[in-house]
Protein backbone atom coordinates (compact mmCIF):
# COMPACT_ATOMS: atom_id res chain seq x y z
CA UNK A 1 0.00 0.00 0.00
CA UNK A 2 1.03 3.61 -0.58
CA UNK A 3 1.47 5.92 2.41
CA UNK A 4 -1.94 7.51 1.72
CA UNK A 5 -4.02 4.78 3.45
CA UNK A 6 -2.00 5.07 6.64
CA UNK A 7 -2.07 8.86 6.50
CA UNK A 8 -5.83 8.72 6.03
CA UNK A 9 -6.13 6.37 9.00
CA UNK A 10 -4.12 8.43 11.47
CA UNK A 11 -5.82 11.67 10.44
CA UNK A 12 -9.34 10.28 10.82
CA UNK A 13 -8.43 8.48 14.06
CA UNK A 14 -6.89 11.65 15.52
CA UNK A 15 -9.91 13.78 14.64
CA UNK A 16 -12.36 11.21 16.04
CA UNK A 17 -10.34 10.80 19.24
CA UNK A 18 -9.96 14.52 19.92
CA UNK A 19 -13.61 15.24 19.18
CA UNK A 20 -14.49 12.57 21.76
CA UNK A 21 -12.03 14.13 24.22
CA UNK A 22 -13.69 17.52 23.85
CA UNK A 23 -17.21 16.14 24.28
CA UNK A 24 -16.27 13.97 27.27
CA UNK A 25 -14.38 16.68 29.16
CA UNK A 26 -17.47 18.42 30.64
CA UNK A 27 -18.74 15.12 32.07
CA UNK A 28 -15.37 14.29 33.65
CA UNK A 29 -15.00 17.78 35.11
CA UNK A 30 -18.58 18.19 36.34
CA UNK A 31 -18.24 16.66 39.84
CA UNK A 32 -15.24 18.88 40.66
CA UNK A 33 -16.26 22.04 38.83
CA UNK A 34 -20.01 22.11 39.41
CA UNK A 35 -19.84 23.23 43.07
CA UNK A 36 -17.33 25.95 42.17
CA UNK A 37 -19.73 27.63 39.75
CA UNK A 38 -22.90 26.88 41.71
CA UNK A 39 -24.27 24.28 39.30
CA UNK A 40 -25.19 20.72 40.23
CA UNK A 41 -23.01 18.09 38.59
CA UNK A 42 -26.10 16.34 37.23
CA UNK A 43 -26.86 19.36 35.02
CA UNK A 44 -23.99 18.39 32.74
CA UNK A 45 -26.54 16.05 31.19
CA UNK A 46 -28.29 19.06 29.67
CA UNK A 47 -25.04 20.27 28.15
CA UNK A 48 -24.31 16.87 26.61
CA UNK A 49 -27.85 16.59 25.25
CA UNK A 50 -27.49 20.04 23.67
CA UNK A 51 -24.15 18.99 22.17
CA UNK A 52 -25.69 15.86 20.66
CA UNK A 53 -28.58 17.84 19.20
CA UNK A 54 -26.10 20.20 17.55
CA UNK A 55 -24.11 17.20 16.30
CA UNK A 56 -27.24 15.66 14.76
CA UNK A 57 -27.99 18.76 12.69
CA UNK A 58 -24.35 19.41 11.82
CA UNK A 59 -23.87 15.86 10.60
CA UNK A 60 -26.68 16.27 8.07
CA UNK A 61 -24.82 19.12 6.41
CA UNK A 62 -21.38 17.63 6.98
CA UNK A 63 -21.46 15.56 3.81
CA UNK A 64 -22.25 18.53 1.58
CA UNK A 65 -19.58 20.62 3.30
CA UNK A 66 -17.05 17.84 2.84
CA UNK A 67 -17.81 17.56 -0.87
CA UNK A 68 -17.68 21.31 -1.35
CA UNK A 69 -14.58 22.21 0.65
CA UNK A 70 -12.77 18.89 1.03
CA UNK A 71 -12.88 16.40 3.92
CA UNK A 72 -9.51 17.43 5.36
CA UNK A 73 -10.51 21.09 5.54
CA UNK A 74 -13.82 20.17 7.24
CA UNK A 75 -11.91 17.90 9.63
CA UNK A 76 -9.91 20.98 10.56
CA UNK A 77 -13.19 22.84 11.08
CA UNK A 78 -14.32 20.05 13.41
CA UNK A 79 -11.22 20.39 15.59
CA UNK A 80 -11.49 24.18 15.51
CA UNK A 81 -15.08 23.99 16.72
CA UNK A 82 -14.12 21.55 19.47
CA UNK A 83 -11.32 23.82 20.64
CA UNK A 84 -13.54 26.89 20.49
CA UNK A 85 -16.26 25.09 22.46
CA UNK A 86 -13.83 24.28 25.26
CA UNK A 87 -12.51 27.86 25.26
CA UNK A 88 -16.04 29.27 25.50
CA UNK A 89 -16.86 26.99 28.41
CA UNK A 90 -13.77 28.29 30.22
CA UNK A 91 -15.55 31.63 30.57
CA UNK A 92 -17.73 29.96 33.20
CA UNK A 93 -20.92 31.97 32.61
CA UNK A 94 -24.05 29.79 32.17
CA UNK A 95 -24.69 31.30 28.74
CA UNK A 96 -21.10 30.56 27.70
CA UNK A 97 -21.50 26.98 28.90
CA UNK A 98 -24.58 26.50 26.74
CA UNK A 99 -23.02 28.11 23.68
CA UNK A 100 -19.81 26.15 24.23
CA UNK A 101 -21.75 22.88 24.44
CA UNK A 102 -23.50 23.64 21.15
CA UNK A 103 -20.17 24.44 19.49
CA UNK A 104 -18.72 21.19 20.87
CA UNK A 105 -21.61 19.42 19.16
CA UNK A 106 -20.68 21.02 15.86
CA UNK A 107 -17.18 19.62 16.27
CA UNK A 108 -18.54 16.18 17.16
CA UNK A 109 -20.97 16.00 14.26
CA UNK A 110 -18.43 16.49 11.45
CA UNK A 111 -15.77 13.74 11.91
CA UNK A 112 -17.85 10.78 10.75
CA UNK A 113 -18.91 12.25 7.36
CA UNK A 114 -15.40 13.52 6.64
CA UNK A 115 -13.76 10.27 7.75
CA UNK A 116 -16.14 8.25 5.60
CA UNK A 117 -15.11 10.23 2.53
CA UNK A 118 -11.39 10.08 3.33
CA UNK A 119 -11.34 6.35 4.08
CA UNK A 120 -13.62 5.43 1.18
CA UNK A 121 -11.04 7.08 -1.10
CA UNK A 122 -7.85 5.78 0.47
CA UNK A 123 -8.53 2.63 2.52
CA UNK A 124 -7.90 -0.58 0.55
CA UNK A 125 -11.24 -2.09 -0.49
CA UNK A 126 -10.31 -5.43 1.09
CA UNK A 127 -9.47 -3.75 4.42
CA UNK A 128 -12.27 -1.21 4.79
CA UNK A 129 -13.85 -3.01 7.72
CA UNK A 130 -10.55 -2.94 9.62
CA UNK A 131 -9.78 0.68 8.74
CA UNK A 132 -13.22 1.94 9.74
CA UNK A 133 -13.13 -0.11 12.93
CA UNK A 134 -9.73 1.29 13.91
CA UNK A 135 -11.02 4.80 13.22
CA UNK A 136 -14.04 4.14 15.45
CA UNK A 137 -11.77 3.20 18.36
CA UNK A 138 -11.22 6.94 18.62
CA UNK A 139 -14.37 7.22 20.75
CA UNK A 140 -13.33 4.88 23.60
CA UNK A 141 -9.73 6.06 23.27
CA UNK A 142 -10.92 9.64 23.66
CA UNK A 143 -13.01 8.73 26.71
CA UNK A 144 -10.07 6.89 28.29
CA UNK A 145 -7.63 9.71 27.51
CA UNK A 146 -9.96 12.27 29.06
CA UNK A 147 -10.40 10.19 32.19
CA UNK A 148 -6.64 9.99 32.66
CA UNK A 149 -5.53 13.48 31.63
CA UNK A 150 -8.26 15.82 32.92
CA UNK A 151 -7.81 14.90 36.62
CA UNK A 152 -4.06 15.49 36.28
CA UNK A 153 -4.60 18.88 34.66
CA UNK A 154 -7.14 19.82 37.34
CA UNK A 155 -4.58 18.95 39.99
CA UNK A 156 -1.97 21.16 38.34
CA UNK A 157 -4.15 24.21 37.71
CA UNK A 158 -7.66 25.63 37.67
CA UNK A 159 -10.52 24.13 35.70
CA UNK A 160 -10.45 27.12 33.33
CA UNK A 161 -6.74 26.55 32.64
CA UNK A 162 -7.49 22.87 32.03
CA UNK A 163 -10.05 23.71 29.35
CA UNK A 164 -7.69 26.17 27.67
CA UNK A 165 -4.79 23.68 27.65
CA UNK A 166 -7.00 21.08 25.99
CA UNK A 167 -8.25 23.66 23.49
CA UNK A 168 -4.67 24.61 22.63
CA UNK A 169 -3.76 20.97 22.07
CA UNK A 170 -6.67 20.53 19.67
CA UNK A 171 -5.63 23.67 17.79
CA UNK A 172 -2.09 22.32 17.33
CA UNK A 173 -3.36 19.04 15.88
CA UNK A 174 -5.73 20.96 13.63
CA UNK A 175 -2.79 22.83 12.09
CA UNK A 176 -0.74 19.63 11.70
CA UNK A 177 -3.57 17.96 9.80
CA UNK A 178 -3.51 20.77 7.25
CA UNK A 179 -0.02 19.69 6.20
CA UNK A 180 -1.27 16.37 4.79
CA UNK A 181 -4.10 17.86 2.80
CA UNK A 182 -2.08 17.60 -0.40
CA UNK A 183 -1.67 13.85 0.21
CA UNK A 184 -5.31 13.08 0.92
CA UNK A 185 -6.74 15.64 -1.51
CA UNK A 186 -4.33 15.85 -4.47
CA UNK A 187 -6.67 18.25 -6.27
CA UNK A 188 -6.47 20.69 -3.40
CA UNK A 189 -2.77 21.24 -3.98
CA UNK A 190 -3.39 22.23 -7.58
CA UNK A 191 -6.66 24.08 -7.46
CA UNK A 192 -7.47 24.76 -3.85
CA UNK A 193 -10.23 22.18 -4.41
CA UNK A 194 -11.94 22.23 -7.77
CA UNK A 195 -15.25 23.26 -6.28
CA UNK A 196 -13.78 26.50 -5.04
CA UNK A 197 -11.68 27.32 -8.11
CA UNK A 198 -12.71 30.42 -10.10
CA UNK A 199 -14.09 28.34 -12.97
CA UNK A 200 -16.39 26.27 -10.82
CA UNK A 201 -17.29 29.03 -8.43
CA UNK A 202 -19.08 30.82 -11.25
CA UNK A 203 -20.89 27.70 -12.39
CA UNK A 204 -24.12 26.57 -10.74
CA UNK A 205 -23.60 23.65 -8.35
CA UNK A 206 -24.73 20.22 -9.42
CA UNK A 207 -25.96 17.22 -7.51
CA UNK A 208 -26.28 13.59 -8.40
CA UNK A 209 -29.60 11.80 -8.60
CA UNK A 210 -30.56 8.23 -9.47
CA UNK A 211 -30.85 9.24 -13.12
CA UNK A 212 -27.56 11.09 -13.35
CA UNK A 213 -26.24 14.58 -12.72
CA UNK A 214 -28.81 17.30 -12.23
CA UNK A 215 -27.52 20.85 -12.89
CA UNK A 216 -30.28 22.37 -10.76
CA UNK A 217 -28.87 23.62 -7.47
CA UNK A 218 -30.48 22.60 -4.18
CA UNK A 219 -33.31 24.93 -3.10
CA UNK A 220 -31.55 26.01 0.06
CA UNK A 221 -30.26 25.05 3.46
CA UNK A 222 -33.39 23.13 4.39
CA UNK A 223 -33.17 20.93 1.31
CA UNK A 224 -29.42 20.41 1.73
CA UNK A 225 -30.12 19.08 5.23
CA UNK A 226 -33.14 16.95 4.34
CA UNK A 227 -32.01 15.52 1.01
CA UNK A 228 -29.40 13.16 2.55
CA UNK A 229 -32.09 11.78 4.88
CA UNK A 230 -34.42 11.20 1.94
CA UNK A 231 -31.67 9.38 0.04
CA UNK A 232 -30.85 7.09 2.96
CA UNK A 233 -34.43 6.37 4.00
CA UNK A 234 -35.55 5.91 0.39
CA UNK A 235 -33.16 2.99 -0.26
CA UNK A 236 -34.08 -0.19 1.62
CA UNK A 237 -30.57 -1.42 2.55
CA UNK A 238 -29.41 1.96 3.87
CA UNK A 239 -32.76 2.47 5.58
CA UNK A 240 -32.28 -0.78 7.49
CA UNK A 241 -28.75 0.26 8.42
CA UNK A 242 -29.88 3.68 9.64
CA UNK A 243 -32.65 2.23 11.81
CA UNK A 244 -30.27 -0.43 13.13
CA UNK A 245 -27.77 2.29 14.09
CA UNK A 246 -30.50 4.10 16.04
CA UNK A 247 -31.37 0.94 18.00
CA UNK A 248 -27.75 -0.07 18.57
CA UNK A 249 -26.80 3.46 19.71
CA UNK A 250 -29.82 3.46 22.05
CA UNK A 251 -28.49 0.23 23.54
CA UNK A 252 -24.88 1.40 23.69
CA UNK A 253 -25.60 4.70 25.43
CA UNK A 254 -27.98 3.04 27.90
CA UNK A 255 -25.38 0.43 28.80
CA UNK A 256 -22.55 2.93 29.24
CA UNK A 257 -24.67 5.47 31.13
CA UNK A 258 -26.41 3.17 33.62
CA UNK A 259 -24.08 0.22 34.18
CA UNK A 260 -22.36 1.85 37.16
CA UNK A 261 -25.72 2.74 38.73
CA UNK A 262 -26.93 -0.85 38.33
CA UNK A 263 -23.81 -2.31 39.89
CA UNK A 264 -23.67 0.14 42.78
CA UNK A 265 -27.33 0.48 43.68
CA UNK A 266 -28.67 -3.02 42.98
CA UNK A 267 -25.59 -5.24 43.30
CA UNK A 268 -24.02 -3.36 46.20
CA UNK A 269 -20.64 -2.82 44.53
CA UNK A 270 -18.43 0.04 45.61
CA UNK A 271 -18.24 2.99 43.25
CA UNK A 272 -14.60 2.24 42.46
CA UNK A 273 -15.34 -1.39 41.60
CA UNK A 274 -18.32 -0.48 39.44
CA UNK A 275 -16.29 2.18 37.63
CA UNK A 276 -13.46 -0.33 37.12
CA UNK A 277 -15.85 -2.67 35.31
CA UNK A 278 -16.94 0.21 33.09
CA UNK A 279 -13.29 1.06 32.35
CA UNK A 280 -12.63 -2.57 31.45
CA UNK A 281 -15.53 -2.40 29.01
CA UNK A 282 -13.88 0.53 27.22
CA UNK A 283 -10.67 -1.43 26.75
CA UNK A 284 -12.60 -4.46 25.52
CA UNK A 285 -14.59 -2.35 23.08
CA UNK A 286 -11.38 -1.12 21.42
CA UNK A 287 -10.23 -4.68 20.86
CA UNK A 288 -13.73 -5.67 19.77
CA UNK A 289 -14.02 -2.93 17.17
CA UNK A 290 -10.70 -3.84 15.58
CA UNK A 291 -11.42 -7.55 15.75
CA UNK A 292 -14.87 -7.33 14.17
CA UNK A 293 -13.47 -5.13 11.41
CA UNK A 294 -10.94 -7.83 10.57
CA UNK A 295 -13.66 -10.49 10.63
CA UNK A 296 -15.82 -8.41 8.25
CA UNK A 297 -12.91 -8.09 5.83
CA UNK A 298 -11.85 -11.72 5.86
CA UNK A 299 -14.66 -14.11 6.74
CA UNK A 300 -18.16 -12.72 7.28
CA UNK A 301 -20.22 -10.37 5.14
CA UNK A 302 -20.62 -7.05 7.06
CA UNK A 303 -24.42 -7.12 6.83
CA UNK A 304 -24.58 -10.62 8.35
CA UNK A 305 -21.97 -9.76 10.97
CA UNK A 306 -23.89 -6.65 12.00
CA UNK A 307 -27.04 -8.73 12.38
CA UNK A 308 -25.21 -11.29 14.48
CA UNK A 309 -23.80 -8.53 16.68
CA UNK A 310 -27.33 -7.20 17.21
CA UNK A 311 -28.57 -10.59 18.41
CA UNK A 312 -25.48 -11.05 20.60
CA UNK A 313 -25.73 -7.61 22.22
CA UNK A 314 -29.41 -8.23 22.94
CA UNK A 315 -28.59 -11.48 24.71
CA UNK A 316 -25.67 -9.91 26.62
CA UNK A 317 -27.68 -6.91 27.84
CA UNK A 318 -30.56 -9.14 28.89
CA UNK A 319 -28.21 -11.38 30.87
CA UNK A 320 -26.85 -8.32 32.67
CA UNK A 321 -30.40 -7.52 33.74
CA UNK A 322 -31.15 -11.10 34.76
CA UNK A 323 -27.99 -11.51 36.84
CA UNK A 324 -28.86 -12.02 40.53
CA UNK A 325 -28.05 -9.23 42.98
CA UNK A 326 -25.43 -11.40 44.67
CA UNK A 327 -23.63 -12.28 41.42
CA UNK A 328 -19.85 -12.28 42.04
CA UNK A 329 -17.75 -9.54 40.43
CA UNK A 330 -16.08 -12.07 38.12
CA UNK A 331 -19.44 -13.03 36.62
CA UNK A 332 -20.50 -9.42 36.19
CA UNK A 333 -17.12 -8.64 34.60
CA UNK A 334 -17.70 -11.39 32.05
CA UNK A 335 -21.17 -10.06 31.23
CA UNK A 336 -19.86 -6.50 31.04
CA UNK A 337 -17.14 -7.53 28.59
CA UNK A 338 -19.73 -9.41 26.50
CA UNK A 339 -21.74 -6.20 26.24
CA UNK A 340 -18.61 -4.20 25.44
CA UNK A 341 -17.52 -6.36 22.49
CA UNK A 342 -21.03 -6.27 21.01
CA UNK A 343 -23.04 -3.22 22.12
CA UNK A 344 -20.01 -0.90 22.07
CA UNK A 345 -18.08 -2.45 19.17
CA UNK A 346 -20.52 -2.54 16.24
CA UNK A 347 -19.72 0.88 14.75
CA UNK A 348 -16.84 0.01 12.44
CA UNK A 349 -18.71 -2.86 10.79
CA UNK A 350 -21.69 -0.56 10.33
CA UNK A 351 -19.64 2.08 8.46
CA UNK A 352 -17.90 -0.56 6.34
CA UNK A 353 -21.29 -1.88 5.22
CA UNK A 354 -22.65 1.60 4.56
CA UNK A 355 -19.68 2.61 2.40
CA UNK A 356 -20.06 -0.41 0.13
CA UNK A 357 -23.77 0.29 -0.44
CA UNK A 358 -23.62 3.89 -1.67
CA UNK A 359 -21.80 5.52 -4.59
CA UNK A 360 -18.51 7.25 -3.76
CA UNK A 361 -19.95 10.73 -4.31
CA UNK A 362 -22.66 10.08 -1.69
CA UNK A 363 -20.54 8.48 1.04
CA UNK A 364 -20.16 11.61 3.17
CA UNK A 365 -23.82 12.65 2.72
CA UNK A 366 -25.13 9.19 3.59
CA UNK A 367 -22.86 8.98 6.62
CA UNK A 368 -24.17 12.31 7.91
CA UNK A 369 -27.76 11.19 7.40
CA UNK A 370 -27.36 7.85 9.17
CA UNK A 371 -25.41 9.61 11.92
CA UNK A 372 -28.48 11.79 12.51
CA UNK A 373 -30.46 8.67 13.45
CA UNK A 374 -27.51 7.22 15.37
CA UNK A 375 -27.26 10.32 17.54
CA UNK A 376 -31.04 10.34 17.92
CA UNK A 377 -30.71 6.90 19.47
CA UNK A 378 -27.99 8.22 21.75
CA UNK A 379 -30.05 11.22 22.85
CA UNK A 380 -33.19 9.18 23.38
CA UNK A 381 -31.46 6.23 25.00
CA UNK A 382 -30.53 7.80 28.31
CA UNK A 383 -33.82 9.72 28.61
CA UNK A 384 -36.01 6.69 27.88
CA UNK A 385 -33.98 4.41 30.13
CA UNK A 386 -34.17 6.89 33.00
CA UNK A 387 -37.93 7.26 32.55
CA UNK A 388 -38.41 3.47 32.61
CA UNK A 389 -36.29 3.17 35.75
CA UNK A 390 -38.51 5.78 37.42
CA UNK A 391 -41.56 3.81 36.30
CA UNK A 392 -40.37 0.34 37.33
CA UNK A 393 -38.02 1.24 40.18
CA UNK A 394 -35.41 -1.24 38.90
CA UNK A 395 -32.36 -0.91 36.66
CA UNK A 396 -32.24 -4.68 36.23
CA UNK A 397 -35.77 -4.87 34.85
CA UNK A 398 -35.06 -2.18 32.28
CA UNK A 399 -31.77 -3.84 31.23
CA UNK A 400 -33.65 -7.11 30.75
CA UNK A 401 -36.29 -5.47 28.57
CA UNK A 402 -33.72 -3.39 26.69
CA UNK A 403 -32.12 -6.48 25.17
CA UNK A 404 -35.21 -7.23 23.10
CA UNK A 405 -34.69 -4.23 20.79
CA UNK A 406 -31.20 -4.99 19.41
CA UNK A 407 -31.96 -8.72 19.25
CA UNK A 408 -35.01 -8.17 17.03
CA UNK A 409 -33.10 -5.66 14.93
CA UNK A 410 -30.30 -8.19 14.48
CA UNK A 411 -32.78 -10.84 13.33
CA UNK A 412 -34.19 -8.42 10.73
CA UNK A 413 -30.69 -7.69 9.42
CA UNK A 414 -29.86 -11.40 9.20
CA UNK A 415 -33.06 -12.20 7.34
CA UNK A 416 -32.51 -9.30 4.94
CA UNK A 417 -28.91 -10.37 4.29
CA UNK A 418 -30.19 -13.73 3.04
CA UNK A 419 -32.21 -12.06 0.31
CA UNK A 420 -29.59 -10.71 -2.12
CA UNK A 421 -30.85 -8.65 -5.00
CA UNK A 422 -29.68 -5.98 -7.42
CA UNK A 423 -30.46 -3.22 -4.91
CA UNK A 424 -28.27 -4.89 -2.31
CA UNK A 425 -25.24 -5.58 -4.45
CA UNK A 426 -22.18 -3.75 -3.09
CA UNK A 427 -20.91 -0.95 -5.28
CA UNK A 428 -17.89 -1.68 -7.43
CA UNK A 429 -14.68 0.26 -6.76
Amino acid sequence: MTPAPWTALWVTLAVQTLAAVALTTPSVMAPAVGPQIGVGAQHVGWLISLAYLAAMVTGLGGGSLSQRHGPVRISQVALTASALGLALMAIGHPAALLIGAAVLGVGYGLPNPTAAEILSRHAPAARRGLFFSIKQTGVPLGVAFTGMVVPVLLGAGSWMQTLLVLAAGLAVVMMLIGRVRCVLEPGAALLGMAVTSPATAAAPPTHTTASGTDPTPPAGLRQRLLEPLREVLGFAPTRRLAIASLVFAFTQVSFLTFLVSLLKLEHGYSLSLAASLLAASQAASVAGRIGWGHVADRWVDPARLLGALGVAMGVAVTLVGLAPADAPPAAMLALTLACAVTAVAWNGVFFADLVRLVPPERVARSTGATQFLTFMGGVGGSAAFAALVSLTGSYAVVFTALGVLPALTGVVLLVSARRPGPAQEPRRD
